[in-house]
């Protein structure tokens, strides 16, 4: 399925401060016009909504809230610099 590369999977986990955190379920959110208006406009939002929180094997366990903005990045011409050491000519 083509549309698959098109999400947002949330994995949601209690944190342990003593033992390993627990994993509470996953929320999916799919992307794919979020990103196609983005590239188009420049920006694009998904207000906040509830999605659904699901175990592994797909039974709900509950809700979150999540609102997600994309912006596209914008190319330009000059190199970009890493901050990492640039090799002199001399």
């Amino acid at each position: 399925m083509a549309d698959e590369q098109y999400k947002l999977v949330l994995k949601i986990m209690a944190y342990d401060t003593f033992t390993a955190d627990d994993y509470l379920g996953q929320a999916t959110i799919y992307v794919k016009e979020l990103i196609e208006l983005g590239l188009e406009k420049g920006k694009a939002e998904l207000r906040p909504q509830k999605y659904r929180v699901v175990f592994t094997d797909k039974t709900y366990c509950g809700e979150i809230q999540v609102g997600v903005t994309f912006t596209a990045k914008e190319e330009t011409d000059e190199e970009e610099e890493y901050g990492a050491w640039k090799e002199s000519n001399y």
